[in-house]
This record gives C-alpha cells, structure tokens and sequence, in this order.
C-alpha cells in the first residue's frame, strides 16, 4: 500500500551527485526544479532531494525529453536510469 500524501508534501528522491549533475547539464528543467537538486542533502553515496509529486512528474518529463533527443546513446542509457529511479519514488506515494 503506498503511501498518501497532499498535493503540497513534499516526497524524498535518492540520486547520486553524478545524476544530479547530468539533469542540470542536460535538461531545461525548471529554475526551482533545478535549486532543489542543487541543495541537496547528502545521505552517504546518495544525495536526498525533497520534491512535490507534481515536481516529480514535472522534472521526469525533462529528463524523458533530454532521453528521447540524445544522440549519444550512453548519455540516453544513464538518463533513462534517472528516469526509472524518479518514476520509482513517485509510485510509492499517492495523492490525498
């Protein structure tokens, strides 16, 4: 059973400093999506980055975008995986 969680609450995502970084370089996420990534706590190898649903779905649709339009297919693999690990930490919640 997931979670439920208002629409304001915001929700952790684990991402190392590397997915981070390539989020930033590589999509056209949105300014406040992109100070949350950037002010990231760091939990051991990963980095915890608190985010709303809405922001999640919201940043994994620049992520799929930048994905979807790469010519270097490494690049497309690692945001793939940014991908799946963002729609992994939404669908342990739903919305009140």
């Amino acid at each position: 059973m997931n979670k439920a969680v208002s629409e304001h609450e915001k929700v952790p995502l684990l991402l190392s400093k590397k997915q981070i970084d390539l989020i930033i370089e590589h999509t056209f996420a949105e300014d406040d999506l992109l100070d949350a990534l950037r002010v990231s706590e760091v939990s051991g190898s990963r980095r915890i980055v608190l985010f709303t649903l809405h922001d999640l779905e919201d940043l994994n649709g620049h992520v799929a975008a930048a994905a979807n339009h790469c010519k270097d297919k490494k690049l497309e693999d690692l945001l793939d995986t940014i991908y799946e690990a963002i729609q992994k930490a939404e669908q342990k919640y739903d919305l009140l």
